[in-house]
């Protein structure tokens, strides 16, 4: 029997989990050339105020990490105009003071957390967009501000932009080559998956990163030598993408016998057996640069990755531009998003009042730490990655004071402040995508030296202010989480999973009647096959998902995908 205890110690067991990462020097340089230049500039120009605010134009570079670079090129865009906004937005609340500056953080965060899920952009999501509102709604601003601040944003993010888009000059595939690394990776750590609710977890991890590696790869492959390199990062897609496959159906076998545990070759229930060496090896090669390694492609593989172009082709618009593919009348701009956006305005408003009382009555400062910590917590879409959120960003942020102590008392002057600043960028950008708790004993200190340059106060202050106001926040998010849970995001899943079961069973009849069109059937199950693994994203954190509810999403992604390659078959011979 399950101790009372046991989700509550798994949950700290999640937050401590350090996760592999590849690729991270790349990007976290990315992110410390585009802080650095700005502020140096500004610096020497006598501006250390300026150079703080500019440094949050030059946060459009912790986005798209490892998108392709033309969609890269139109999200960062975006981003950086969102961000030069929330400046604008911020030093205008300052200027009207009052509750504007509480008002204008809650709906910059609400609005920005709203897009970013719709959207689907990754993290930091809407957090950045709130922080830069909320550091700038707290520095003494005139009218004459909004102008300047918005256009010293604008052009720390242009030089942003092209910092992240520098490496398309080198090699415009080491995204794709990534992607499919990542996916062979996932795979081959599945070797010694364990039966029940673990092995169930790493086997949706993999399923993910096999999706990516598909859409990180075209529709078609291009003409010349870049068709056979992309050529070629199909194949592995696809041998992962089988070897996943076979995995699989070993933990169906192991759910419905469980003298099937996983573990053995796989011949018993009908699963190819695989090889996991060569899954590691392949994983190695293609994360380097230079030539793609060649496989031997399986009648198998081919016909998958026929399916696979199929399903791009007729499932490639933006889900949030699409109606919904259950059949709802209105289009899909918010869905899950909503109430994760409304949970961050609430969260936001209340952290900010709560921390204004604290401000007046008992002597405390830097209120809007508050207001960032619950937008923070709320960025998941789910409870349990709030509850994550919220130990990784208390435990980091104490030990993150201990370090801005020090700095504070031995950096000598702004040209220190901004050596430090670009480090702990680079530290934090090192960090953040193994573990959240860890980066914030970087982005802490990074945070308080921002404000620091932009406005220098008693250091004692700002440690003490840091810390209750951070508490404050997170205990604000994580109750906002658990009292407004996403039961829109449930119902959108258990719609589209039940709708796209129907879709593969229509498409299933429609190939089996040789006078059948099956390209209407394949393009619905095209797109709710999407529409599945988007909602169970959002859905897999809520409380009272079973393994059962998780093993029928996996069970409907293989059908479908099965389907799919069956109807490539027939529509292109």
């Amino acid at each position: 029997m399950t101790s009372p205890a046991g989700p509550v110690g798994a949950a700290l067991r999640d937050s401590a989990r350090i996760r592999p990462a590849d690729a991270a020097w790349a990007f976290a340089l990315r992110a410390g050339l585009a802080v650095a230049v700005p502020m140096v500039l500004l610096v020497a120009a006598g501006e250390p105020a300026w150079a703080a605010t500019a440094a949050f134009g030059s946060f459009t570079a912790l986005y798209a990490r490892d998108e392709l670079y033309r969609p890269r090129a139109r999200q960062l865009a975006l981003v950086a105009l969102g961000l030069v906004a929330a400046v604008a937005a911020g030093t205008l609340a300052a200027v009207l003071g009052g509750a504007a500056p509480i008002l204008v953080v809650a709906l910059t965060g609400g609005v920005a957390t709203w897009l970013c899920t719709a959207c689907r952009v990754g993290p930091p999501a809407g957090l950045m967009f709130a922080f830069a509102a909320a550091v700038a709604s707290a520095l003494p601003a005139t009218a004459g501000a909004v102008g300047r601040n918005a256009a010293l944003a604008a052009g720390a993010a242009a030089w942003a932009w092209l910092v992240a888009m520098a490496g398309a000059a080198v090699d415009r595939d080491a995204p794709r080559r990534l992607a499919v690394a990542r996916a062979l990776r996932a795979v081959a750590a599945l070797e010694d998956v364990p039966p029940g609710t673990p092995g169930l977890t790493a086997r949706h991890r993999a399923a993910v990163a096999v999706e990516r590696a598909w859409r990180a790869l075209p529709a078609r492959p291009p003409a010349g030598p870049r068709g056979a390199l992309i050529a070629d990062l199909e194949a592995l897609a696809a041998h992962a993408e089988l070897a996943f496959a076979s995995v699989h159906l070993r933990g169906e076998a192991a759910r419905r016998a469980p003298a099937w545990a996983p573990g053995g070759t796989g011949e018993r229930d009908g699963a190819p057996p695989v090889d996991w060496a060569g899954l590691r090896a392949l994983a190695a090669q293609v994360g380097r640069s230079g030539p793609i390694p060649r496989i031997g492609r399986s009648r198998a593989e081919i016909a998958e990755v026929a399916g696979r172009h199929l399903a791009a082709e007729l499932g490639r618009r933006p889900a949030f531009l699409r109606p919904d593919p259950a059949g709802g009348r209105r289009v899909w701009l918010g869905g899950p998003a909503i109430p994760v956006a409304a949970r961050v305005v609430l969260g936001a408003l209340l952290a900010g009042a709560a921390a204004t009382l604290m401000v007046r009555d008992a002597g405390l400062g830097h209120g809007y730490w508050a207001a960032v910590s619950a937008v923070a917590v709320l960025q998941t879409p789910n409870l349990l990655g709030s509850v994550h959120r919220t130990v990784q960003r208390a435990v980091g942020t104490l030990l993150g004071v201990a370090l801005a102590a020090v700095a504070l008392l031995l950096l000598p002057g702004p040209w220190a402040i901004v050596a430090a600043i670009v480090l702990l960028q680079v530290v934090a950008e090192l960090l953040v995508v193994r573990n959240y708790g860890l980066a914030m004993m970087a982005v802490t200190p990074l945070a308080i030296l921002v404000g620091e340059l932009a406005h220098p106060a008693p250091g004692a202050e700002l440690i003490r202010d840091r810390l209750v106001q951070t508490v404050l926040g997170c205990a604000v998010g994580l109750l906002c989480a658990v009292l407004i849970r996403n039961r829109a995001a449930v119902r959108h899943l258990e719609r589209v999973t039940a709708a796209c079961r129907a879709a593969v069973t229509e498409l299933r009849d429609r190939l089996a009647d040789p006078g059948a069109d099956p390209l209407p059937a394949a393009r619905r199950v095209a797109t709710l096959l999407t529409a599945v693994r988007e909602a169970h994203d959002v859905v897999s954190g809520e409380p009272g998902r079973t393994p059962t509810d998780a093993e029928m999403v996996l069970r409907t992604e293989q059908r479908a995908r099965h389907a799919l390659t069956a109807a490539a078959a027939r529509l292109r011979p």
